[in-house]
């Protein structure tokens, strides 16, 4: 097995998550390519694991911790290590060593890359759990609810990251509901900003709506909630995907209604 840079024949694997028994949802990936070609040359990695047969199984991307969500100087950061997890397609290809071997790789290139060490985050629960990188060697050094900012350091005078907060909480509209998408753009999916975008339509008059954009320092951007859809100020399900647009639309007409009392 291997791990490659993307190319045009790895591409669609990489920004569809591996996704590939689906047709790729272009306007979804857009916003990731849109993500990769403007900090390709700015240290971004993003690669794939290939096994011998030519199976793709996993992924992993990372980048100098300026272009991060993280505060911190000199570290690489890992904005995802993903194995491909479900049943379905190549079938659950996780606790064979894939994920220990990315991980492995990203650390030989920091090292010689002259990082003084990696930083990374995790959940403190059953996805991306923390107890994989403890295990690798990495140690707590932030937390903000679930999510745990890890790093592993090089050298001494390596300095601890934190989690990049929010600067400040989306406030509440006075006669329509303000909708706030932060969504990941280098989280290749961008489940939350489709499904936001989808639950709007047709009730636009109802709401005031707004994207925030990249650089991760200039929006707003939470890990706690992986980015995030704010209604009024408040993130709408955190921690969970956003699968229904249906059910988002009907709280913002709920808000909405409250308001008219």
């Amino acid at each position: 097995m291997q791990i490659i840079d993307i190319s045009a024949d790895t591409e669609r694997a990489f920004f569809s998550c591996l996704h590939l028994e689906e047709p790729e949802d272009l306007e979804s990936t857009a916003h990731s390519k849109n993500w990769y070609a403007e900090h390709k040359d700015k240290g971004y990695k993003a690669q794939v694991l290939i096994l011998d047969d030519g199976t793709i199984v996993g992924k992993c991307h990372y980048i100098p911790i300026e272009h991060s969500p993280f505060v911190g100087r000199d570290l690489l950061a890992i904005l995802c290590i993903t194995v491909w997890p479900y049943e379905h397609h190549v079938g659950d290809q996780r606790h064979r060593g894939y994920g220990r071997f990315m991980l492995n790789h990203v650390e030989q290139y920091a090292r010689s890359s002259g990082f003084k060490g990696v930083v990374t985050w995790a959940m403190d629960w059953h996805w991306n759990p923390v107890s994989f990188y403890e295990h690798m060697g990495y140690s707590r050094v932030d937390a903000e609810d679930k999510v745990v900012v890890v790093w592993k350091q090089f050298c001494e005078d390596a300095e601890p990251p934190r989690l990049l907060r929010l600067d400040e909480v989306p406030s509440e509209g006075r006669e329509k509901v303000r909708v706030v998408v932060a969504d990941n753009q280098w989280c290749d999916c961008n489940m939350k900003l489709m499904k936001a975008r989808e639950a709007i339509e047709g009730i636009e008059h109802l709401v005031e709506y707004t994207e925030v954009e990249p650089p991760c320092c200039n929006r707003i951007i939470h890990l706690g909630y992986v980015g995030g859809v704010f209604l009024d100020g408040k993130v709408y399900r955190p921690y969970q995907l956003l699968d229904n647009a249906e059910d988002l639309r009907e709280e913002i007409v709920r808000l909405h209604e409250r308001k008219r009392q």
